[in-house]
C-alpha cells in the first residue's frame, strides 16, 4: 500500500510554476500542453495527481514523467486516487477478482489492460489469480515509482493535492479519503491563508447550465480548481495552471489544449431554443418521456427538469435511464463564417462548441477546415 507523504518546498526570488492534474493517460495532449505553455527547465511543473487511466497512453504516460524527473529536480508529481486503487487492486490478493470487472467497465484504456495485452493473458480463461500475479510482476517498477511520489506538495503560498484538504489548521493530518476522493471541496473550502490548487473533479461539474472545462480561481475561498475532465468527459480540455511569483507575490495565467476539429458554419442559423438544461454529476438519472427520432423529451429525475436529449446520449442500466456526462440541451445560434469546434456528429446533427457556447446544429450547415485543430 502506498504511504501519504509530504513535501515542503520554499523558494526565494523569481519562479514559473506549470500545474496540470489529471492526466489521465493522455501523453499526446499533455505533450501538447507543455508545448502550449514553453515549458522549459527552468520552470517548476507539478502535476497534481490521476495522471493513469482512462486513456490509452497509460504506461507511456508514467515512463515520460519518470524520464521528466530524471531531467528536473523541479518536477513534482502527486499521487492521486487513480494511482492508489490502481496499485492496491494489483497487489492486494483479496482484489484479484476485482481486476476482471475493473477491465470490463473501463474498456481498452489503464496501466492493467496494457500489462495483459502485452503479457498475452487472457481474461476469458485465466484465472484471475494468475492475471493479478503476472500483471503484478509487469507492474511493479512501476509500482516501485508511485512509492517515491508525495501526496501533497507545500510550494510557497500554495497547497497542490488531488481533491483536498479537510477544514483544519493542521492540515497534513487530513484522512487519505479527503486528500485524494474528496467531491465537496470546492464548496466546503478551508481555512489556511495559502492557496490550495486541487484536481480530481472536473471544473464544469461547477456549473449548473454550461459546460465550461476552464480553470477556476477563487479568490474568496482560496481555492483553485483545475481538471478540464480530460478522459472522463466528452468534451473535455487539459488545462495548465501558470504560476509567476517573485518573493511572496504572484500572478496567475492559464493555458489548455482541446484537441477537437474546427469546421466553418455555411450560412445564419438563428435558434429558437430555450435556456439551456445541462446533465451532469451526479444527476444522470432521466424519464423517458416522449420517445422520437432524433431528440426525445425527457425529465432530469433529481431536478424535474424537462429537456430533449440526444437519442445517442441516453443508455439503459438495471431497468433505468441515463443520460452521457456532459450534455447540454441547447439549439446553438451561428453566422455565416463562424469556426466552431466539433465535439461530434450524431445522425443528422452535430455537437459544437463557440466561443465556450456548447450546443446542436444540423451537420450539413457546417465544412471541416484544412488546418489544425486547436
Amino acid at each position: 500500500m502506498l504511504e501519504v507523504k509530504h513535501v515542503e518546498k520554499m523558494i526565494k526570488g523569481k519562479y514559473r510554476c506549470i500545474v496540470v492534474s489529471d492526466i489521465h493517460s493522455h501523453l499526446d495532449r499533455f505533450k501538447q500542453l507543455l508545448k502550449k505553455t514553453k515549458y522549459c527547465l527552468d520552470d517548476y511543473l507539478v502535476v497534481v495527481g490521476d495522471f493513469i487511466e482512462k486513456g490509452d497512453q497509460a504506461i507511456e504516460t508514467v515512463e515520460y514523467l519518470m524520464k521528466l524527473q530524471e531531467k528536473n529536480d523541479k518536477v513534482y508529481v502527486l499521487l492521486g486516487n487513480c494511482e492508489y486503487a490502481l496499485e492496491e487492486m494489483v497487489t492486494n490478493p483479496k482484489y484479484a477478482k476485482q481486476i476482471i470487472n475493473y477491465l470490463n467497465h473501463i474498456g481498452k484504456g489503464g496501466m492493467i489492460r496494457q500489462a495483459i495485452n502485452k503479457l498475452s493473458l487472457n481474461i476469458k480463461s485465466d484465472q484471475p489469480e494468475y492475471i493479478q500475479l503476472k500483471v503484478k510482476e509487469f507492474l511493479q517498477p512501476y509500482f516501485n515509482y508511485f512509492t517515491t511520489l508525495p501526496t501533497t506538495l507545500h510550494f510557497n503560498n500554495f497547497i497542490f493535492v488531488h481533491a483536498g484538504i479537510e477544514k483544519r489548521e493542521d492540515w497534513q493530518n487530513s484522512s487519505l479519503s479527503s486528500m485524494i476522493e474528496m467531491k465537496t471541496f470546492y464548496m466546503d473550502g478551508h481555512c489556511l491563508d495559502d492557496y490550495v490548487i486541487v484536481g480530481h473533479l472536473p471544473t464544469s461539474n461547477q456549473y449548473e447550465n454550461f459546460i465550461n472545462n476552464e480553470i477556476i480561481i477563487n479568490n474568496e475561498k482560496r481555492v483553485i480548481s483545475i481538471d478540464g475532465g480530460t478522459g472522463v468527459k466528452s468534451i473535455s480540455q487539459l488545462n495548465a495552471l501558470i504560476i509567476t511569483g517573485e518573493n511572496g507575490t504572484y500572478t496567475f495565467s492559464k493555458e489548455y489544449v482541446q484537441p477537437l476539429p474546427l469546421y466553418q458554419v455555411l450560412l445564419d442559423i438563428n435558434s429558437l431554443s430555450k435556456e439551456a438544461v445541462k446533465i451532469a454529476w451526479p444527476n444522470f438519472e432521466v424519464e423517458l418521456l416522449e420517445e422520437k427520432s432524433n431528440f426525445s423529451k425527457c425529465r432530469q429525475i433529481n431536478t424535474n427538469k424537462i429537456l430533449n436529449i440526444k437519442n445517442e446520449f441516453l443508455y439503459h442500466h438495471s431497468d433505468k435511464v441515463y443520460c452521457l456526462d456532459d450534455y447540454i440541451d441547447y439549439q446553438i445560434s451561428l453566422k455565416k463564417g463562424d469556426i466552431v469546434k466539433l465535439v461530434g456528429v450524431y445522425g443528422i446533427y452535430a455537437y459544437v462548441i463557440k466561443n465556450n457556447t456548447v450546443g446542436w446544429v444540423k451537420y450539413r450547415y457546417l465544412k471541416k477546415l484544412q488546418f489544425k485543430h486547436q
